[in-house]
């Protein structure tokens, strides 16, 4: 199954419907009952925020997109949401590293926290037919203490509860059942490695989605049809089918075409190349082609037929190597600057990311949980002689032996 997607099914990929571009709920065709706006304006930070989310989301989704064979399954949001907490406690060059690659450019402390915590109690709230929710936590070994700051600001802006834990092993485990509990068992294990020797620190986010399509796909029409897969070669798997009930776009490079949840605040959006691979068009897609595909979606003839495949898809990825690429490589170094999070010299260690996602005919569910962990930055040893030891006192030049001896008790 890990190898349906990799060809005309490009990118499932589950979008916040701003009802400004392109279509959106309130557009002709749609039921009255569709979402038309908002519940609120969005403040300029928090406009910018979901710009820098998304931003941050085609330049992740290029970079895996670049480096990778098969499907490619991705949670910008809940990358960016792990990795906003984990900025938290950074500083310096590290710090400026970490806002430009999650799109933040310049902004401070104070205005992504507001961003993020915005966005953390918005985007449950649009649409009671679909559930989403948004979790986060920390973790620290003891007896390392978080700083008080990062804390408070963690509880107050991500409603991040806290855990102090014995040993890595014990930090591992808490945090897979903490990921299975919030993602509805989608993801039961997201650390499934030996957890390191020097684990400092865990922080993680977790993203759970839950929507019934608006127009429905009769399970009844549901049939096995032929797939191409990226290699040439054709399977035949179970393709859904309906007239009408979406929005479309095509153009000379592509076809897209996007399907309503609930009350239309979310939806989902396929784009298959018109010549290449998904991946390859993955690896390209920016801003401005996305913004094109968007704005340009409109409601598709009534007798439009859509076609799409019934599938079950998850994955494990480690981003690390990949956010070093995307502009934030001192975080994973020594010289890393992370005075805000323990009270011990840090660095980042690896970036774990684990998504699921169910498409049927009733609708989709798709789960993610992200952990970043932190370890302690390896100091020059120390050479503490507080136990009974041997000394030689000699000229080093011809190597001769002064005095030796055996120190048991330096009190005599």
């Amino acid at each position: 199954m890990a190898k349906l997607l990799s060809r005309s099914a490009l990118m499932g990929a589950l979008l916040l419907a701003a009802c400004s571009e392109g279509t959106g709920p309130g557009d002709a065709g749609t039921p009255a009952d569709s979402l038309t706006a908002l519940p609120r304006a969005l403040t300029a930070v928090e406009q910018e925020g979901i710009q820098a989310n998304n931003r941050f989301a085609l330049h992740l989704l290029r970079t895996t997109a670049s480096t990778r064979t098969g499907n490619v399954l991705l949670s910008p949001l809940s990358v960016s949401f792990a990795l906003g907490m984990t900025m938290n406690g950074a500083s310096g060059e590290t710090l400026s590293e970490m806002n430009r690659t999650l799109g933040w450019g310049t902004r401070t402390r104070a205005e992504t926290n507001a961003a993020y915590r915005d966005l953390r109690t918005m985007l449950p709230s649009l649409d009671k037919s679909t559930t989403i929710r948004i979790a986060n936590g920390l973790w620290v070994r003891r007896p390392m203490v978080i700083d008080t700051g990062f804390l408070r600001e963690a509880r107050t802006f991500f409603d991040a509860p806290a855990q102090s834990l014995a040993t890595p092993q014990i930090m591992y485990d808490s945090v897979n059942v903490w990921g299975n509990r919030h993602t509805d068992g989608m993801i039961p294990r997201v650390l499934q490695d030996e957890p390191p020797a020097d684990l400092a620190m865990l922080l993680a986010n977790a993203v759970y989605f839950s929507g019934t399509w608006r127009d429905k796909f009769d399970p009844a029409k549901t049939a096995s049809m032929p797939f191409m897969l990226s290699s040439g070669a054709q399977i035949s798997h179970p393709m859904m089918q309906r007239e009408g009930g979406f929005s479309a776009f095509q153009n000379q490079n592509l076809m897209a075409a996007e399907m309503l949840y609930g009350n239309g605040a979310y939806s989902m959006v396929v784009v298959a190349p018109a010549t290449g691979t998904a991946t390859a068009l993955a690896a390209r897609l920016d801003s401005a082609e996305y913004a094109t595909i968007v704005r340009g979606l409109r409601q598709a003839d009534n007798r439009s037929m859509i076609f799409l495949p019934r599938f079950k898809v998850q994955g494990i990825l480690e981003l690390a190597p990949d956010l070093q690429n995307m502009g934030m490589p001192r975080a994973f170094t020594a010289a890393a600057e992370f005075p805000r999070l323990v009270n011990e010299p840090t660095k980042l260690k690896f970036v774990r990311h684990a998504v699921a996602l169910e498409v049927d005919e009733r609708g989709s569910r798709a789960a993610a949980v992200t952990v970043v962990g932190a370890v302690v930055v390896s100091m020059p040893p120390s050479y503490q002689f507080n136990r009974p030891f041997v000394f030689f006192i000699r000229e080093r030049l011809s190597g001769t032996i002064l005095f030796a001896g055996v120190v048991n008790d330096p009190r005599q």
